[in-house]
């Protein structure tokens, strides 16, 4: 049976395939995260309108979202080490020539295509975790969960000034190419067994690619997860693409300042996947949403009202604690029901609806950042928040699918 497909895996990892997973995460969340920071300090730099930045901030999603359920096929078909290799040579590639025109426009442009072939990574990383998520347990799921968020959101901030103030822009676009290359080292030690797997898979039927979907017609404890996710990654990344340009236009903060407040929020987020897993067990997953929705609704609001530098902090802060216990509690639900039906059809919705939640957050940045202010956007995105921790507090049956006793029950079309 191929790796992939298995709802319940009982050998045990070895070491060789943990450290190199672990090694192959930080360096992916590296080389996305400053890539990321990198295209929202250097659309600055080209004097990008509002337009043009919510474009840029949208296009970082807009393949994603097309790619995402056709490369899942493509993991069953080809395995995940030859789609991985290929992602991030693609990826390595286009990052490259990112530098060669100084043009928004042209920035937008190889952006978007940049965002066609992430999902080769993503997909790939994703269902080699989920597949082992239940031998993990929540505790060490968000130790390997926050190893590819170190990179992402802890190191690379900080990385990115350095490699700009040092090289420039156009160097730094190389520096990203690089650390895309690099992963391909560990690559064969955490996807190998998975490629030869993959040998006699079926062809290719369109079917196939949009299976995924009709699981969320079939669960509906899916669609809630998917909804929770959706408006996360909303407000991850609005608030990574945008609250550089806001603390740098609206409240005359350095650069180097400015992108502190990732910092800052990098660093409770990686922290709290490394420290929370095991009080999520303890105290139950639905308070656990229920305090995670409540410091994610309170931190965007007060980003939204407040005036002054100071409260961007507290707020970065529990914005990052919020969004780490909503992202620990998720991964377990996805992988709850991958363990009801199948571990392959739930990967790929879990690149879908991330990317989603951004192209929107991008899209509404776009189209009102100008005449409402990216500041005040923050606001109906917090109140979303809120409105959410209603919704499930009157939603039995989700709450239901969370506890522990129901997670052994099989549920309504389940795969063998």
């Amino acid at each position: 049976m191929n790796p992939i497909e298995s709802n319940v895996v009982l050998s045990p990892l070895s070491a060789k395939f943990m450290g190199s997973f672990v090694l192959l995460t930080i360096i992916a969340g590296l080389g996305v995260g400053v890539a990321r920071i990198l295209i929202s300090l250097y659309a600055v730099q080209l004097e990008a309108t509002e337009l043009q930045l919510g474009l840029i901030a949208a296009a970082q999603s807009a393949g994603i979202l097309l790619m995402a359920l056709p490369i899942g096929v493509m993991v069953q078909r080809l395995g995940s080490l030859k789609v991985f290799s290929l992602g991030s040579v693609m990826g390595a590639a286009l990052y490259a020539l990112t530098p060669l025109q100084e043009s928004a426009w042209y920035l937008l442009a190889l952006t978007a295509l940049v965002s066609f072939v992430l999902p080769m990574r993503f997909v790939s990383i994703n269902t080699v975790f989920l597949s082992n998520l239940k031998r993990l347990g929540p505790a060490k799921a968000g130790w390997f969960r926050g190893s590819h968020m170190m990179g992402f959101f802890l190191i690379a901030p900080a990385l990115t000034v350095l490699l700009i103030q040092h090289f420039g822009y156009s160097s730094s676009f190389y520096c990203v190419a690089l650390m895309f290359l690099a992963t391909l080292f560990f690559a064969p030690f955490c996807f190998q067994q998975v490629h030869q797997a993959a040998a006699n898979a079926p062809h290719f039927q369109w079917r196939d690619v949009v299976a995924p979907l009709a699981l969320l017609k079939a669960h509906a404890a899916l669609r809630m997860v998917c909804a929770l996710e959706f408006l996360s990654s909303l407000a991850n990344n609005f608030f990574g693409f945008f609250i550089v340009v806001i603390a740098i236009q609206s409240f005359s903060m350095a650069e180097s300042a400015a992108v502190m407040l990732l910092t800052t929020q990098g660093l409770v987020f990686v922290g709290s996947l490394f420290t929370l897993g095991g009080w999520a067990e303890l105290i139950g997953y639905p308070k656990f949403y229920w305090i995670g929705l409540s410091l994610m609704g309170s931190a965007l609001l007060i980003l939204a009202i407040t005036p002054i530098t100071f409260w961007m902090w507290p707020a970065s802060l529990m914005l990052g604690l919020g969004l780490g216990m909503l992202h620990i509690a998720n991964l377990m639900a996805f992988a709850r029901v991958g363990e009801q039906t199948a571990m392959a059809k739930i990967s790929p919705i879990v690149a879908l609806v991330g990317p989603a939640g951004g192209l929107f957050g991008g899209f509404l940045g776009a189209a009102l950042g100008a005449s409402v202010g990216l500041q005040n956007l923050f606001f109906p995105i917090g109140l979303a928040f809120i409105g959410l921790i209603l919704l499930i507090s009157r939603d039995q049956a989700f709450i239901s699918f969370l506890k522990p006793d129901d997670s052994q029950q099989p549920a309504e079309g389940q795969e063998s």
